[in-house]
Parts: structure tokens; sequence; C-alpha cells
């Protein structure tokens, strides 16, 4: 759920680059003679990127008539992708692009792998376009698998195009149980279009992403439980208000969307809460 600057190189300097370190002469100039063929796919990619039209884009077995979805696949792989060819750094730099190396999709998990936001069986002429590879974790891309919208709401979002902005949008439910039980909800911003509201919510259960962050979130009462325990001690209801309005301000202030925002928010903002509810997060840990 994070935006990503689009790689620096294009699928020209890609492809010229992966030529260069196939040693199979027929393969490599079958290589450079698909250009015209992908760079037109690039160009089309990004006429509707911008405006979440991917899923238009048509599908086929092949990118040239020497060159076969899955011959494309072993070039990717064996080529493209190989450690120690000289487009290993055009992957690495794509790679390790988001910040802390943390993963777009989820912003929670380490980034393992790069995947093709469409996939490459059936994208084949996609498979080298630097904008079509985003950095992901292991499990968001397998969540991901290789699915293909057929409509514009059932896209995930893509970090080159995508930008959510700083609205808040991501809040929580609290219900008053022992422990409390928090839950994770998507609140379209005003400014985003009603497919993109339904973007975001099909990509929020695609990843998996309310029951991770519950997840995330249940460990991270625990860990301040003991400190709530002793503000509510000295302070009341209002020195734990307080304690958690900081909490919200510092994440706040490095991402008014992350779970972590979205929890202390809800916290802070819970009369039943920082009256009575904090008390109860131990009671599983005793």
């Amino acid at each position: 759920m994070k935006h990503l600057d689009p790689p620096t190189f294009n699928v020209t300097q890609a492809i010229e680059v992966c030529a260069s370190g196939i040693t199979d002469p027929d393969r490599a100039q079958w290589l450079l003679d698909a250009l015209p063929v992908v760079q037109a796919s690039e160009a089309e990619y990004r006429e509707l990127g911008p405006t979440g039209q991917l899923f238009e884009i048509v599908g086929s077995d092949a990118v040239t008539p020497q060159i076969s979805a899955t011959l494309m696949g072993e070039i990717y792989k064996r080529h493209f992708v190989r450690k120690g060819s000289p487009s290993r750094a055009l992957y690495e730099q794509i790679r390790m692009a988001p910040e802390f190396g943390l993963c777009p999709l989820c912003a929670q998990r380490i980034v393992a792998t790069v995947d093709h936001y469409l996939p490459q069986t059936r994208h084949p002429k996609l498979n080298l376009i630097p904008i079509n590879l985003v950095p992901a974790c292991s499990d968001c891309n397998k969540r991901k698998l290789a699915g293909v919208a057929t409509r514009a709401e059932d896209q995930t979002l893509h970090p080159y195009f995508d930008n959510l902005g700083n609205e808040r949008w991501l809040v929580i439910d609290i219900q008053a149980t022992s422990p409390p039980t928090i839950s994770f909800i998507v609140r379209p911003a005003a400014a985003w279009s009603d497919v993109l509201a339904a973007r975001v919510q099909h990509h929020f259960r695609v990843m998996g992403l309310s029951e991770l962050y519950a997840a995330q979130a249940a460990s991270e009462m625990a860990d301040i439980s003991y400190s709530l325990d002793e503000v509510g001690a000295s302070s009341g209801p209002t020195g734990i208000r307080q304690h958690l309005d900081v909490q919200f301000r510092s994440r706040y202030a490095r991402d008014a969307n992350s779970w972590k925002t979205a929890l202390y928010e809800g916290l802070r903002d819970s009369v039943w809460f920082c009256t009575d509810g904090y008390r109860l997060i131990r009671t599983h840990l005793s």
C-alpha cells in the first residue's frame, strides 16, 4: 500500500543488457529482434497504468514467432534474474527500491522477490518491462498468484501508479472483549473515486491485510500493556489518552496510514479502552 517511483530504466535498456549476457547467439538475437513488439507493449502499459486500466491489456501466448511464452519465461529466469548476469543489477535496482526494504503491497514484510504485476504466463510481452516488475514479499507474491482482473475494480494496487494520498483512510474498530479485539477497516478517502475505493478494498482482501495488521496490533498492545498500567495507575483515563495521543502523533508524522497510526488513533479515541479496556490486555498474558 506504498507508492514507489517507477524504475529509472526502460525496456529497451533491459533487453539490451539482458541480451548482452546470453551466450546463445540465436536466442540473444531473437530477443533483440523482439524490441519493437515489447516497446509497443511498454507504451501501451504507460498509457493505461496511470488511469487504472491495465486490465484492458490483452494477453498472448508468445512475444514473436521465435519467442514463446515459455521461452520468454526462461529468458527472465535464466538470464535477466540470474546472479552474475549483466542484467542482475537492474533486477536488484527494482528489488531494493522500497524504503527500509519493506514490501509496498503490505507495507509490513520484507521484500523477497520481484513480482510481475500482470503475470508473465499470460503476458510474456511484459516480462522484461520494468514498470510491470514490482518488489514484493513472498506472502504478497503468493497471494496475488497469476490472477488477472477483468474489470477496473478487481485490480490490486500498483505501487508505481496508485498513490492513496495522506488523508486518513485506515481505521480500527475496537470490540470490548478481554483482551480487546481490534479490526482494521478501510474508510475511503474523500479524494478517491469509487473505482479506487473498490480497488483498495479488493487489495486489502487479496493480500489479507486485515488479518495481518490485527495480529501485529495484538502483539503491539501486549508490548505496551505494562506501561499503560503504570500510566493508568498514576494518571487515570486522561493520562492514558494523552500517552496514546503522543504515540499516535509520532506514528502519524512517519506514515499517516500505517497500521500503527490507525491503532493508536483508535485506542486514543475509545473511551472504553482508556477507562477500562487497557486493563484487559494482560488477561491472556498472565
